[in-house]
C-alpha cells in the first residue's frame, strides 16, 4: 500500500532540500481568456452537432466540438491539423465548459499549459460534477496538447492551486502520448508534488 504524503509535508521537505522539485514553476504566472467572446461556430452537416474555432492567447486557437452529450476541447497553432483532446472522466451525461480558461506562462511569457472547467450535469440529482482539466501545450510536438490531470473541483478544497501546480510541476516535462493523465481528488492517495518528486531522474 502506498503512504499518502501530504502537500505541506512535501513543500517543507522542498524548503529544506530533502526533496528536489523543478526550479521553472518559481517564474510562472497565468493571463486568463474568455473562450466564447471571439469564435467562429459553424454547424455539422445532417448531425446535432457544432464546431467552435476560438481565439486563445498568443496565436493559439482553441477548437471546440459540441454536442448534446458532451463537448471536446482542442489547440492548435497549425490550423486544422489538431489534436483533439480526451475528455474528462465523466460522471454525467451533459457537459458545459466553463467561459473563462487560464494560461499557464513561462518566465518569458510563452504558454506551457492551460486550465479549463467542466461541469456535469446528469439527469438524477447528485449525479453532476465539475473538474479542472490541466493540458500541456506542445507546438512543435507531433500532438499539438495532451490532458495531463483532472482535479475534481465541487469538493475538493484549493482545487484552483491544485490544477496550477499540475501545470507548473508536470505538464513541462509530460509525454503527450505516452503518459497516462491523473485524476487528482479526495481519494487520491499522492498529490501534485510528491508525483513531481517521484517523476525526477533517479526515482
Amino acid at each position: 500500500m502506498r503512504q499518502t504524503i501530504s502537500l505541506s509535508l512535501v513543500s517543507a521537505l522542498a524548503l529544506t532540500g530533502s526533496i528536489a522539485l523543478p526550479a521553472f514553476a518559481q517564474a510562472n504566472d497565468s493571463t486568463y481568456v474568455r473562450v466564447f467572446d471571439n469564435c467562429i461556430t459553424y454547424q455539422a452537416e445532417d448531425e446535432p452537432i457544432h464546431f467552435s474555432d476560438c481565439a486563445g492567447f498568443a496565436g493559439w486557437t482553441v477548437h471546440i466540438v459540441a454536442g448534446e452529450h458532451g463537448a471536446a476541447v482542442a489547440y492548435s497553432q497549425r490550423g486544422k491539423e489538431t489534436q483533439w483532446g480526451e475528455n474528462p472522466p465523466r460522471a454525467a451525461v451533459f457537459q458545459d465548459l466553463g467561459e473563462v480558461m487560464e494560461w499557464r506562462l513561462d518566465a518569458s511569457g510563452e504558454a506551457f499549459a492551460t486550465i479549463y472547467r467542466s461541469i456535469f450535469t446528469g439527469f438524477e440529482p447528485g449525479d453532476g460534477g465539475q473538474y479542472l482539466t490541466v493540458s500541456a501545450l506542445r507546438p512543435d510536438g507531433e500532438l499539438g496538447a495532451c490532458h495531463v490531470a483532472y482535479i475534481e473541483a465541487a469538493q475538493q478544497p484549493h482545487a484552483n492551486q491544485i490544477a496550477r501546480d499540475a501545470a507548473d510541476y508536470l505538464a513541462p516535462d509530460w509525454q503527450c502520448g505516452v503518459d497516462e493523465p491523473i485524476v487528482f481528488d479526495l481519494d487520491s492517495q499522492m498529490d501534485v508534488l510528491t508525483v513531481a518528486a517521484q517523476r525526477r531522474p533517479g526515482h
